[in-house]
């Protein structure tokens, strides 16, 4: 091996004899008398941060507009369905992209999936910063940002799907479950930033260019990183048995994936509950705002929701290297989750219980963060030897789809907003004169109550009513209710059906034997 084919700090690292670490602990490459080829390097760490860096600023992107969608309905002149549509894209590109992002990463490699997502991350954020321009007619701007969002969700399966790979490949097996977590978190973490940064910067339309120009930085960070840093695919020398032995290829590790049934099980139980999540993510504003709360609240309970998420998470990828429990840590946690979102979903019958929907989303934050990652793992271990990019992959792109059916449900089933019943609704301020009973829905009806957008240097609280623009405002209940009693039964399905051997365990035991 040349030593261009060396990684970037493992030049340094094998000439100072630092960061050289033989398998699991032994420093001469010995564990219980036996001695073994292999050795993990201390560039994994960087290899790892600069993937994380690289899912955080794409995961800022997809959910930037979510916890300010009817300030973006106000600055792009469309409806907040039209918004929600920012998001739903990033479920649909990873469909049918998802799977040719599983065949890069299996056939090319870790290096080139990332560099791909990198660069096609910082191009489609920073188009969508090229929407703000003067420029721009104002009946493109949608078009234009709608067009970058594409380009950014294109990148995503190129490094969301890469987490599971680059553990195996790179870590030793008492480190995969906690290095998965860290890069597949990294995700939820950029989703937790994007709220709260948005919410902190929009407080009116005009604020919009501002928030998509911050929103550069990261994506060109992380690129720089990836680019100058990420040198191989791989390490010179596997970190384990497993990484080691041959994989099968991407068709054929596709078809025994099919053939496999605890596998499609849980791709369609794990799909139903992480659809869940991208359903709730997308739709967070308009589910508290109906019950007197504005957008500085949905930026807090998503938050808090992915903050208590993380947290889990790290929890869950500790106990699951220590113990091997895939099966159990992921039953217990979807169960526990599904019934905090049920517990958030009965809140948002009331108003001003804001403190019930936040204990909800805590605890679904809390325990659907602990089973994504150990998920991920889970599939690896049901399905080996196919490639780590394949079986990650078919698992998210379950979960994208099953995503993009909720969303639709979701907004077929939502109910135009009865402002005379619900008075205590924060979606938007109504400060000219309304008859009883004034509605929001999605139509030009006679019954829509209508603002001006033309001034959007103005605060959504003191935008008046006048015959110009529809609000487009929906109460999320009904839709909701679905989205529980859909995971539900995806839960149920996971705790009394699912049976699988741990087949990667068994492989790297019986090299050790």
């Amino acid at each position: 091996m040349s030593s261009g084919d060396i990684p970037l700090a493992s030049s340094f690292d094998k000439k100072n004899g630092q960061g050289l670490l033989n398998y699991h602990t032994g420093d001469d490459g010995v564990e219980d008398g036996v001695k073994h080829p292999y050795v993990v390097y201390r560039s994994r760490w960087y290899v790892l941060a600069t993937l994380a860096a690289l899912n955080f600023s794409n995961a800022m992107a997809w959910i930037c507009f979510a916890a300010i969608t009817n300030i973006t309905a106000v600055y792009y002149n469309v409806t907040p369905d039209d918004v929600n549509w920012l998001s739903l894209i990033y479920l649909i590109v990873t469909v049918p992209f998802g799977f040719l992002a599983s065949w890069v990463l299996d056939t090319f490699g870790i290096r080139t999936g990332m560099l791909i997502g990198s660069w096609v991350n910082l191009l489609g954020i920073t188009l969508r910063f090229f929407s703000t321009l003067p420029a721009v007619p104002e009946d493109s701007r949608f078009t234009v940002v709608m067009c970058g969002q594409g380009l950014a969700a294109l990148a995503q399966p190129f490094l969301l799907f890469t987490p599971t790979k680059l553990a195996a490949v790179w870590f030793p097996d008492n480190q995969r479950a906690i290095a998965n977590t860290l890069g597949s978190m990294s995700n939820p973490l950029g989703i937790l930033v994007s709220f709260l940064l948005s919410s902190l910067i929009v407080s009116k339309p005009a604020d919009i260019p501002t928030m998509l120009w911050v929103y550069i930085i990261p994506a060109a960070v992380a690129c720089a990183m990836c680019t100058l840093g990420v040198c191989q695919s791989a390490p010179p020398t596997p970190p384990s048995a497993s990484a080691a032995g041959d994989h099968e290829t991407f068709l054929a590790g596709l078809q025994k994936c099919i053939d496999n049934l605890p596998f499609m099980l849980l791709m369609l139980t794990f799909g139903g509950g992480y659809g869940l999540f991208n359903g709730l993510s997308t739709f967070l504003e308009q589910i508290v705002c109906p019950i007197g709360y504005n957008d500085n609240f949905a930026g807090l309970v998503g938050g808090l929701m992915i903050a208590f998420g993380l947290v889990g998470a790290v929890v869950s990828g500790l106990i699951v290297d220590r113990t091997k429990a895939f099966t159990p840590v992921t039953k217990i946690s979807f169960t526990f989750a599904v019934l905090f979102c049920i517990f958030m979903t009965v809140f948002t019958h009331f108003a001003y219980m804001g403190i019930g929907v936040a204990v909800g989303a805590i605890g679904f934050g809390l325990f659907g963060f602990a089973l994504f990652p150990i998920a991920l793992e889970l599939g690896v271990e049901c399905t080996y030897p196919v490639a780590e990019g394949t079986s990650a992959g078919l698992l998210q792109i379950s979960g994208q789809f099953q995503g993009i059916i909720l969303i639709l449900v979701g907004q077929y089933l939502a109910q135009p907003l009865n402002i005379d019943e619900v008075p205590a609704q924060q979606c938007v301020s109504f400060d000219g004169p309304q008859s009883e009973g004034t509605t929001t829905p999605v139509t030009f009806a006679d019954n829509v109550t209508y603002m001006s957008t033309l001034d959007t240097t103005e605060s959504m609280s003191s935008i008046e009513t006048t015959e110009s623009t529809p609000i487009f405002i929906q109460h999320m209940t009904v839709p909701m209710y679905v989205f529980c009693g859909y995971a539900l039964v995806s839960c149920l399905l996971l705790v009394i059906f699912f049976k699988t051997r741990y087949r990667r365990i068994e492989a790297e035991q019986d090299a050790k034997e």
